[in-house]
């Protein structure tokens, strides 16, 4: 894809660097989906450890079939979450409405950026006995299950996501702004999921490699970073 490549125009306002939705371009939307989606897709939650824990049945191909499982929960939740952006961009959506979902979507970010510190530096690997507990086996099953009950699955995608959604819809209109926002967001899951059970299956542990924890605080500069634009365009 063209890095210059302009797109549709929308008279729709984005308090994103305070500039018009549409002198945004596609590259600017995959990379603030990409960037903003690290907060939710390396997160480990319940769902990362039941992928490790069930990498023994398939190595990779059981990760693809929990990311599967998740896309089943996830697809719905966005277009149920879309609904009301939608109903109220027939109404003609106020600026405030969008510098509303500006400031939830940054302040947000920064909350689940300093989470997200907090976790990868803490060492608490409680979820895997509730996991292994569980009984489950089959890898589809468990992604809808540890999806659906994961509370910060839903407070990521009504708070961070909704802000990605919204910025969707406007650069691009319904319902190709939702697909896309999900093809460039679900990638994600189904590459992270399918590496680290694939790692996990030949005994290297993801979570402990010398690496990992540079890399992960690494990619939370990003968040403070959209969080903090966010935040500081929606208030002025």
């Amino acid at each position: 894809m063209e890095k210059g490549l302009p797109v549709a125009s929308s008279e729709i306002r984005n308090p994103f660097n305070g500039r018009d939705i549409s002198s945004m371009t596609l590259f600017d939307m995959g990379l603030q989906i990409i960037l903003v989606s690290v907060s939710g897709v390396l997160s480990p939650g319940p769902l990362f450890f039941a992928n490790l824990v069930l990498s023994k049945n398939g190595g990779f191909w059981s990760g693809i079939k929990v990311a599967i499982g998740h896309t089943i929960v996830e697809l719905p939740v966005v277009v149920l979450y879309s609904i009301p952006l939608i109903l109220f961009s027939s109404q003609s959506v106020t600026f405030d409405i969008i510098n509303l979902i500006s400031f939830i979507g940054g302040i947000s970010l920064i909350a689940f950026g300093i989470l997200f510190v907090v976790k990868t530096v803490s060492k608490n690997n409680k979820h895997n006995y509730i996991i292994e507990s569980s009984g489950i086996e089959k890898p589809v099953i468990a992604g809808i299950l540890f999806t659906g009950i994961n509370p910060f699955f839903f407070l990521w995608w009504i708070s961070v996501g909704i802000k990605l959604i919204s910025d969707s819809i406007a650069l691009l209109g319904y319902p190709i702004g939702i697909a896309f926002l999900f093809l460039v967001h679900v990638w994600m899951d189904y590459a992270w999921l399918g590496l680290s059970s694939y790692f996990a299956s030949r005994g290297i542990s993801v979570l402990r490699s010398q690496y990992h924890k540079f890399i992960i605080l690494l990619l939370t500069i990003p968040l403070f970073y959209y969080g903090i634009n966010f935040t500081l365009t929606a208030i002025r």
